[in-house]
This record gives structure tokens, sequence and C-alpha cells, in this order.
């Protein structure tokens, strides 16, 4: 039975493994099927889920990609990192000077900082007028940079491509006259796949018609032309020295600003209030850009004012200085521009926010002023013109915080979590709604900070307590129902396999001792010798004293640990032919001998002891053959007799072999009679062995307490 169980336990395993590797198989021909491939399709920029910002200040309007951030190595990545060769088609605008801006392809393991990612960025830098294009390993190595001519112009757009095939890459940058600057490069080290994105390095820059396509051979044949790719070494300059920087492009750049420069006596902002409130007066004020959208704001050393219906200008960013020409007109706490002339100055001069409480900014004195307050978060709500409402309280002083888009990071934010918030602080009521004392506008959602979390002791929490105090009992009578349900149980149980024993050792000597002192009487009645029925007599209460004094011995439970399952069995045979030598009693162990759980060996001890009696009793037999097989998790008691034998049916199934049955049953063993008239007998049990020691020591524990206490049951009794 063993092997047929081996055989059995094999052709499963087999089985589920062809299975297991059939589904690999499939999901990875799946994955395979798909994986690399890149489908022609233009990238939407309006969906921010799709794209994930790793520094930066990203606002999408009107088709275009804004960043208004000067940050160094501003990222904006989307795509599975898997696709490998494709190209990446966009149109840039630089918004500043002194920067560079781009695309990246072939990327991953980006993070927030200079060049912290691994893949390759080409694009446009106005510092020395080139394409260039690099590897970037948390570090940049630059493998060529090409002069575009005549120059890289900030405030214009120009059309960039990117490919990469197998590890040849190509770039080229057209200007809006179509002039075409091209660079080919090989990396024999190079990256395989990655994911794309924008990047913008010291300027803020705009980003339209994002399109990814599929590369093969020909395209990148078809976009080099004559053109040799060359071997892509980092540029590298002697120790200790830099590289000059191309004054040639330098001196222009200075004379264009300068010309910007006014010749016009500028004014402060705060000097605006000293203005008459009536008649609007045109002046001219410099400053810093501090909010571009809804309304543009600037800020100078002593204050900030709004600059509204102006003429179509250039595209500006947050750290721009500026020259603005208009009328000023005075609200209650700051001014306003109308009808005003913008002229750019020079780029990358931000202004630090002002931390205040928000008591201060609400008096109106940082009013049209970039600051920075704090406040625990009361409600966030859409506005339905993509902007997200957030009201805050500091203290007893309530505000207001009007972003657009919040990331995904921030729309989890938790009433009662403390923030750290940096916008421009206005008093006007287009922003308020006469509701607070005044709003923030904020440039993005990465001006937001949580510093804190809610307060864990808040009104749900405190629900959630109470509903678990009440529980708690409940939980507790349940368990001790249940515990009571088991142990009353067990305490059946042992009961039954009692009854069993019983009837297989005491009832049936005492019926047999009845038996004979009725023959006895009758005896003594006709007068005839008695003594060799007393003498039978005699043998019958001995035998029936040492069955049960075998049991009592068997009930404790370190009577089988000291002497072994098989040699317990082996003994139990002895004893019960020690007045028919007759009989041979044989014993075998295969496999490896192992600890067997004590529930189980005793399981085993009872149903081998009722096999052993009725074969001696019924079978009239030569020999008993008692073998134990110790497989890898079951152990299997055989136990065989060569005896009469008898016809296997349900009817013939009596009280001793249904309790055979229960036992096994008990342990969930098989259990099975092979028989047949005039060929013996044989009984298999066949048990499972816990998976582990400690399991083992589990059983061990919890049949040792139930032993216990059914024995102190029966003391009570």
């Amino acid at each position: 039975m063993s092997r047929v169980f081996a055989r059995r336990e094999m052709v499963l395993a087999l089985l589920a493994a062809v299975i297991t590797v059939l589904a690999i198989g499939a999901v990875t021909f799946q994955s395979l099927l798909h994986r690399g491939l890149v489908q022609q399709r233009i990238v939407s920029l309006e969906k921010q889920d799709d794209w994930q910002a790793f520094g930066g200040t990203w606002q999408y309007a009107g088709g275009v990609m804004n960043n208004n951030s000067d940050e160094r190595g501003a990222k904006l990545m989307t795509g599975p990192e898997y696709w490998t060769d494709y190209s990446v088609e966009a149109d840039v605008l630089l918004l500043g000077q002194y920067g560079d801006a781009g695309l990246i392809i072939r990327a991953s393991n980006e993070e927030k900082g200079v060049d912290a990612y691994h893949g390759y960025m080409a694009g446009l830098r106005d510092l020395d007028n080139t394409l260039m294009m690099g590897r970037a390993d948390y570090g940049w190595r630059e493998y060529a940079a090409r002069a575009v001519s005549p120059r890289v112009f900030a405030q214009q757009w120009y059309h960039i491509k990117f490919l990469a095939f197998d590890c040849d890459f190509a770039v080229s940058a057209t200007s809006q006259k179509g002039d075409t600057t091209t660079i080919a490069i090989r990396d024999p080290g190079c990256i395989r796949s990655g994911r794309f994105g924008l990047k913008s390095y010291n300027t803020g820059a705009q980003w339209r018609n994002v399109e990814i396509r599929p590369a093969t051979q020909r395209d990148l044949a078809s976009m080099l032309g004559d053109l040799q790719p060359q071997l892509a070494v980092p540029s590298n300059f002697p120790s200790g020295s830099e590289p000059a920087p191309p004054e040639r492009y330098l001196e222009p750049i200075e004379r264009e600003v300068q010309a910007h420069r006014s010749v016009v006596d500028t004014k402060a902002i705060s000097s605006l209030r000293l203005l008459s409130p009536d008649v609007p007066s045109p002046v001219t004020i410099q400053g810093v850009v501090t909010l571009t959208s809804p309304m543009l704001y600037i800020q100078d050393s002593t204050g900030g004012l709004a600059i509204s219906d102006s003429p179509p200008h250039a595209p500006l960013q947050i750290g721009d200085e500026i020259e603005v020409r208009g009328d000023a007109h005075l609200h209650d706490f700051s001014s306003e521009l109308r009808k005003a002339d913008i002229h750019l100055l020079w780029s990358h001069t931000p202004v630090s926010p002002v931390a205040v409480a928000a008591s201060q900014a609400a008096t109106g004195a940082f009013d049209a002023q970039y600051v920075e307050v704090q406040g625990r978060l009361v409600d966030k709500h859409e506005a339905g013109n993509g902007n997200d409402i957030l009201t805050l309280e500091d203290e007893s002083q309530s505000f207001i915080a009007i972003v657009t888009g919040l990331s995904p990071h921030h729309q989890a934010l938790k009433d009662k979590s403390k923030l750290r918030l940096r916008g421009i602080c206005v008093s006007d009521s287009r922003y308020t709604h006469d509701l607070t004392a005044f709003a923030l506008l904020l440039p993005s959602s990465g001006d937001i900070e949580v510093l804190e979390g809610p307060p864990w002791w808040n009104a749900t929490h405190m629900i959630e307590l109470a509903i678990c105090v009440l529980l708690l009992p409940f939980a507790g009578m349940t368990g001790f129902y249940f515990v009571e349900r088991w142990r009353m149980q067990a305490v059946l149980d042992e009961r039954q396999r009692l009854a069993h024993e019983m009837h297989d050792t005491l009832a049936q000597s005492f019926a047999g001792l009845g038996f004979q002192l009725q023959a006895i009487r009758d005896d003594v009645k006709d007068g005839i010798d008695i003594m060799p029925q007393l003498e039978q007599a005699q043998g019958m209460v001995r035998n029936s004293h040492e069955e049960a004094r075998r049991s009592i011995s068997a009930l404790r439970p370190d009577h089988l640990e000291s002497v072994g399952l098989l040699s317990a069995l082996e003994a139990c045979a002895r004893r019960i032919i020690s007045q028919s030598s007759s009989v041979e009693v044989i014993t075998v162990s295969e496999g490896n001998v192992r600890n067997i759980p004590l529930r189980v060996s005793d399981t085993l001890l009872r149903i081998g002891y009722e096999a052993i009696a009725n074969a001696l009793r019924h079978a009239q037999c030569s020999r008993i053959t008692i073998s134990i097989v110790y497989g890898r998790s079951t152990v299997e008691m055989i136990i065989e007799d060569d005896g009469l034998g008898f016809v296997v049916s349900s009817d013939t199934a009596g009280f001793g072999i249904r309790g055979m049955h229960k036992r096994a049953d008990n342990i969930s063993a098989q259990f099975r009679i092979d028989s047949a008239p005039g060929q013996g007998t044989a009984v298999h049990v066949l048990a499972p062995l816990p998976p582990s020691f400690l399991r083992a020591l589990s059983d061990r524990w919890l049949i040792q307490s139930q032993m216990r206490k059914t024995h102190d049951e029966r003391n009570r009794v």
C-alpha cells in the first residue's frame, strides 16, 4: 500500500508541476508578446496620473506642459521600464536663460535630484547654444554637444526628436525656420530599456505635441543620412581645470539684457500706497515673478502686487525679474497694475517665502506677498474649474488654499493633518468670497508639505475603540464557549475510546467468566467434578486482570514514549500468546525511524491491540507479522496473519472493526482490511504526520492536556 500511495503522490506532484510550468509559460508568453513593444501614440500630457514628477512645478494648460520652476534637474516621467527601441518627439521651449531642457529616454531608478537616474538625455542648452546628448548614472557624462545655428533662443519653440535603436542613439533639433542640427552616438555598454520623460535644468520650460513610436534600423538610417555615429566618450578636462565659458555667446546676451533695462526711474511697490486712490497713476515697477496663474504676481523687497489686463507677452516663469509699466489701482491692502507692458530683465532670482502665522496673514500686512503658513486641514473639495480648495485652521483663524490640481500624493490628504503651505497671500474677495480673511494661491501641489498626520484621538477612532471594547466581552465569551466545547468533545472521545477498550478486553473476559460460572453451577447439581472448570475460570480471571493492567499501563503518556510503537505492539502480542507458544511473532521496520506525535502513535497502538487480539482469538494463525513503514510524511502500520481469513463486508464488521475505523478517522488515517477465506488477514493503517517538529510538539501538548483533563474527570466521577 505504501508503494501505491507513494506512486500516487509522485503522479500528483508531477501533474501539479506540469500545470505550474504551463501556467508560467502562458504568462511569460503573454509578457514577451507585449514586452518591449511600443505602440505609436500621442502622449497625453493632460492625464497627470500617468506622469510622475521628480522636482519642478508642473502644470498643464492649453495642450502645453509647463514647468515654471528653475530647479536643477526637474523631471516628469512616464511609461514602463521595459520599452527598448523607440523614439520620442516633442516641441520644446526654454523659458529662461543659462539652462537646458529636453527629453529623457531609457530611464530607470529615478529620484529627485540633479541627474538622479539611469538613462539618456538630449536637449537644447542656451548657455553655449548647443544641442547636447549624454548619459546620467547619478552623475552626468556628456557624449556630444553641437552648436545650433544661429543660436538657441529662449521663448522660441524647437522640435526635438530623440531615437534609440539597440546601442545607437540619434537626436535632432529643428528651429522654426527649418534649420536642423543632428547628433549620432554609439554607446557599446548602453542601457537597453527604460521609460521616457521631460527634463529641465536651471530654467523653466514648456513641452507640447509629445509623441512616441517604435524605432527600427530603417528609422535610424533615415534620421542619420550620411552621418556616422561617434563612439560615446564623455568629455574630460585636465585635473583642477574647468571648461572655459563660450564668451562669444555671453556678450550678446548681456547686451540684450541691458537693452531691457529702463532709463525711467522705477518705484518701490510699497510706495504705491502714497498715490491717489481715486485716479489710476502710470508707474514703472521692477520685481520678481512669484506666481503666474491664475493671475500674475510680482514682489520686490517692499511688498507685492498683482498684474492684470496686460497685453500678450512671452511666457514667464517663477523667479523671472521683470519690468512692468502700467496703471496702478489701489485696493484695501495691496495694489494692482492694469494695462501693463511687461519686459523680461533676468531669470533665476526666486523669492524666499516669509514664514507668518495665520493670524498675521489675516491682518492684510502680507497681501500679494509670497508667504509660508501652517494649519490643520479641515476640508478638501474641487472647485469645478480644475482647482482644488483646501480649508485650514491655525488656532482660531481659518483660511483657504487654492491649488491647481492636487498630485496623487496629496489627493489622500486626511482631515486634521498639519500642513505647511507656500503661496501668495491674497485678501481679494474674488478668492476668499468673503468667507475667510485671506486665501493662499499655491503655485503647485509641490508647495504643500505634510508635517504630521491627523491626531489619533478623533471621533472616528473613539467610536471604533468603543465598539472594540463592547465586542471584547462577546469575543471572550465566544472563545470560552468554544474552548469548553472542545474540552467536552475531548472528554467524550476519550470515554468512547475507553468504551471500545473495555469491550475488547474486560467485557469479553467477564462474559466468558460468567459462562464458566454457569457451567460450574450446573456441574455441581449433577455431581460432576468441577475442578477443571474452576481452573479455567481462574485462568480467565487472571487474563482479565492482565488485560486491565495492560490497559491502565497504556493510558500513561510516558508508556509509549519509553518503549516505542513497534516494541509495544510486539510486547502485546507476546503477552497474549504466552500460553500458546506455537504462534510466531515477526516485527519489521522500514524507512528512517522518526518521532511520531503521541496522538498518532497512541491511536496506532490501540488499533494494533485490537488487530492482534482478533488474529489470536479468531484466525487460528501460526504467524503474526507486525510492520511499521516510515515514509517522508506518513507512517504505515500493517498487522498481518496467516489464519483462516474472512469475507470483508459491512455485515461482518463488528464493534471492534468499527472501533478501529473510528480511531483511524480521528487522526485522518486511511484504514483498510485485506482478507479472504483461507488466505489470512492484513490490517493496513496509513497515517499522515505533521510537517514540522513544532507541529508535533503542539499536538503532543494538546493530547497530554486532554488526557490529564480526562483523568481528572474520571477521578471526580
